[in-house]
């Protein structure tokens, strides 16, 4: 007990069954728990007056995100992203390290070396997403990343550009895309848990859509939807909870409301319930600890309320009177739900690709053919009761087409991928997509917000330098300078 542990004196693994369970303990690595990503679009709903109706509908941590304010995000010591997945990144590196070292046949060790390559881009893609600007020629000599491909603690920690951070993780990509791995099912679900060729594929398609190379993100999900294309149908496949959540009111007098929930919510700790819905190619899920997804006006207006079977099944009435406690006197407020309260999946899926494949049809001329691609996932999303021009979308023109596609994308998808979607948005070559980002709310500070004040604008400008969140200043402080901040 005399000498402390270190990554140095760890038990080595000696085979190959050791490393697969390391990468068998899918909690180490499914959880995506950004702020960040949470709370900074337009997709989530900063509403004074629900605030002003009940003190607990927001807290700093979600106004510190989401208005952008990087001097008391940086400052901020708990509930960053920033950790979370250079934690997987150790633990990628950590098998590519021993590798080498463990019994096992060239096969297999083959295909854990293209997995590891696969893992380490993915959390480099969410960092560089978050942490650095967006990638263009204009920026591409900004900072990026620190390239970490060992365990060791004197590895340079210095950032590299954003240039070589991008050159990192399409080495990593195109290493992971050498492996042949089907898409396989364990005790009947889908082993989304793990790499596979699908996975690879359509995280291939999600990075080159974040580059805005349409050629190869159409090429890239269409690789994976031949593989696997199933979805859930909301007409056949959605439910309920079982026992409606029942919460008082008081208007004046005490009254029970039932508020309904997914199926989904019914057991969220079980891993059949959510590896179960089907769709998931790689299986991540965006993690608001603080259970309040609000949906802006802006998003809701998407919705059709009396058809989609989204708005039905994901947007849950009334949901303030139980996590924002708004309930004497009683503000109704809905909430998105997917996951039980707190998780939404975020990992490449058949959705996501089909409407990757859409995008990309219209942007590259075949906007007739990209309206029939997402009429595909319509179909499974929107009541059959519909009328047919309902179901189906139409449109005279590409920008028509684009406009309606990336509304859809927008409701399939709400909170997940909105962030890259703006950023990617700003710079392309097509001015009608761009995003402004704008809030109304009240002032706030470190510890509080000035609800007592009159509720100010905020604004996200089309090339904000903060669109690069603040690395921690505990981590800059800790690597003794090494680690150099964002300029703002």
């Amino acid at each position: 007990m005399e000498k402390a542990p270190s990554k140095s004196t760890s038990i080595v693994p000696e085979n190959i069954e050791q490393l697969e369970a390391l990468l068998n303990q899918y909690k180490d690595f499914i959880n995506e728990p950004s702020n960040e990503l949470i709370f900074s679009t337009d997709d989530y709903g900063f509403v004074p007056d629900l605030f002003k109706a009940s003190k607990t509908t927001y807290g700093t941590t979600e106004v510190i995100y989401g208005l952008w304010d990087t001097n008391l995000a940086a400052a901020t010591t708990t509930g960053n992203y920033w950790p979370v997945e250079w934690k997987k990144i150790f633990t990628a590196n950590l098998i590519l390290q021993n590798l080498s070292k463990v019994k096992g046949s060239a096969e297999e060790k083959a295909e854990i070396e293209a997995e590891c390559h696969f893992i380490r881009a993915y959390s480099y893609f969410q960092l560089v997403n978050i942490y650095c600007l967006p990638f263009t020629q204009e920026t591409k000599s900004e900072l990026g990343l620190p390239i970490k491909q060992t365990t060791v603690f004197t590895e340079d920690m210095q950032r590299v550009s954003l240039e070589q951070t991008y050159a990192f993780i399409e080495s990593d990509l195109k290493h992971a895309l050498m492996a042949k791995r089907p898409f396989l099912k364990t005790n009947g679900l889908n082993r989304s848990w793990r790499s596979s060729t699908a996975a690879v594929n359509s995280f291939a398609a999600r990075y080159y859509l974040s580059l805005n190379d349409y050629n190869n993100a159409q090429k890239y999900a269409q690789k994976s939807l031949d593989e696997y294309s199933e979805l859930r149908n909301y007409n056949t496949n959605m439910s309920f909870s079982v026992q409606p959540y029942k919460v008082t009111i008081f208007n004046p007098q005490a009254t029970q409301v039932d508020l309904f929930f997914p199926y989904t919510h019914d057991q969220p700790t079980m891993a059949q319930d959510r590896f179960g819905f089907g769709e998931t190619y790689y299986f991540r899920v965006m993690v608001n600890n603080d259970w309040k997804y609000w949906p802006s006006q802006e998003l809701l207006a998407l919705y059709d309320k009396a058809y989609d079977l989204r708005y039905k099944f994901h947007i849950v009435e009334d949901y303030s009177y139980d996590q924002g406690r708004a309930t004497n006197p009683p503000y109704s407020y809905p909430g998105y739900i997917f996951f039980y309260r707190s998780d939404l999946p975020s990992g490449p899926s058949v959705s996501e690709m089909i409407l990757t494949k859409a995008e990309c049809q219209v942007r590259l001329g075949d906007f007739s053919g990209g309206i029939l691609t997402v009429n595909q996932l319509r179909a499974a999303r929107m009541s059959v009761g519909a009328p047919q021009n309902v179901i189906n979308l139409s449109a005279n023109s590409s920008a028509e087409a684009l406009t309606k596609v990336l509304e859809e994308r927008r409701r399939e998808m709400p909170f997940v991928h909105r962030w890259l979607d703006i950023r990617r948005f700003n710079n392309n070559s097509d001015a009608s997509d761009d995003v402004v980002v704008k809030r109304t709310f009240y002032p706030f500070n470190a510890n509080t917000i000035l609800g007592s004040e009159t509720p100010i604008n905020y604004t996200l400008e089309k090339n904000s330098r903060r669109y690069a969140f603040p690395l921690p200043n505990a981590d800059i402080i800790s690597s003794n300078g090494a680690l150099k901040q964002n300029k703002y």
